[in-house]
């Protein structure tokens, strides 16, 4: 599963997964990608949560993240999902602490039956603070990519891996 903030990153783990054969739907479809809806089950969901379907009457996930933590809450209950993808985006008008916010959603790491492996978009000079953002998420157990496209091959070599 793909929770993304950040459209152009869902897109980049699209085309990642599309290059290594993996079957994988999205709502922000690239060629070659299907619909959730209309997916295989054995297709790998790709979600931006930033998309116009998420974000009416509703801040967009970069300032409030409370739909992709109810997101992130139900996949992580379902029990089926080997590893969650996603974005943490830092900058001004982004969230204040968005990697805390987001640990703060988390089962302790032995309760977790999935990896989550995250990339931080973003920078020191960021009122988040990038080396802050990275620390938070990995002392809660969530591996963090030095980027996007780094993150999405780690996803597919654990997909690999489970598979």
């Amino acid at each position: 599963s793909g929770l993304f903030s950040g459209g152009p990153i869902c897109a980049a783990a699209q085309v990642f997964f599309r290059r290594a054969g993996i079957e994988v739907a999205s709502n922000v479809q690239l060629p070659g990608v299907g619909k959730p809806a209309a997916a295989r089950a054995t297709a790998h969901v790709l979600l931006d949560l930033g998309d116009d379907e998420y974000t009416v009457g509703r801040p967009h996930p970069m300032i409030d993240p409370t739909l992709r933590n109810q997101m992130l809450a139900e996949t992580l209950s379902g029990g089926k999902t080997a590893v969650i993808l996603m974005d943490v985006v830092i900058g001004y008008g982004a969230h204040a602490d968005p990697a805390g916010d987001l640990i703060s959603q988390l089962p302790p790491l032995p309760a977790r039956k999935a990896l989550l492996i995250t990339s931080v978009c973003g920078t020191e000079a960021d009122p988040q603070c990038y080396s802050r953002q990275v620390q938070l998420l990995q002392d809660a157990g969530v591996v963090v990519a030095p980027s996007n496209a780094h993150a999405a091959e780690l996803a597919i070599d654990v997909l690999r891996s489970v598979a």
